[in-house]
């Protein structure tokens, strides 16, 4: 829990120096946006890792076949990883550049689950 308050206070601490440095050096305000996003990521490496443990124990005792689990997980970092893409995006002044981080997030959420539609269309020809 540590973690998701340092996170906190340095995406403030971060946000207010950016605005800061955006009125005379929009460039380095971006960079500062980053650098902070960087490193409030690795904070969060630690928490991710023990959701991960939690999730792969869970699936494994309720004998959840990894065509569900996997592409559900990937499913989930491709939404962060996108979110995070399209908003760095938007505050570099590049909306339609966002826009495609998105779309491409969302083409990319229907790849990785294409096992996963591949098992549930198996299951349905079998039903009929």
């Amino acid at each position: 829990m540590e973690a998701v308050y340092k996170a906190g206070a340095v995406c403030l601490i971060g946000a207010l120096l950016a605005v800061i440095l955006k009125k005379n050096s929009p460039d380095m305000g971006f960079v500062l946006v980053m650098a902070v996003a960087a490193v409030v990521l690795l904070w969060l490496q630690d928490i991710l890792r023990d959701v991960m443990d939690f999730l792969q124990r869970m699936a494994q005792e309720c004998g959840l076949a990894p065509e569900v689990f996997v592409p559900l997980v990937k499913t989930v970092g491709i939404a962060i990883i996108s979110r995070l893409g399209a908003g760095l995006c938007k505050d570099a002044g590049e909306g339609t550049l966002a826009t495609l981080v998105e779309i491409a997030a969302a083409f990319g959420a229907i790849w990785v689950s294409l096992p996963l539609l591949q098992a549930v269309w198996e299951m349905l020809q079998t039903m009929l």
